[in-house]
């Protein structure tokens, strides 16, 4: 099934480059085999689970498409200001590959 997933310029970026190979979100976006376009781009999501977010920090910045765990943390707080980075609040984190 087809699914909308935003993403902001950061990320865009990363994608266009093929940095980045999964997205962490507060929200479950879908399921395994459902896909998504980004800019005439089709990815199809491979694994949906729910995690700490300190293990995304700590395990997984680089498959979010940061080089370090602060720059993916700092990503993280602009993403979600009021919240902020909160090591074990759970989240959703989606893991894809180009179709």
């Amino acid at each position: 099934m087809k699914i909308e997933i935003p993403f902001n310029d950061w990320s865009r970026e990363r994608l266009d480059r093929q940095w980045k190979k999964a997205t962490s979100r507060t929200k479950k976006y879908g399921e395994v085999g459902d896909w998504f376009r980004v800019d005439d781009v089709d990815y199809e999501l491979e694994l949906v689970i729910k995690i700490p977010l300190w293990f995304v920090a700590e395990n997984l910045y680089q498959s979010e498409g940061a080089e370090s765990k602060e720059e993916f943390i700092d990503v993280w707080k602009s993403i979600h200001p009021k919240k902020g980075f909160k090591p074990f609040d759970m989240v959703w984190y989606h893991h894809f590959k180009c179709s």
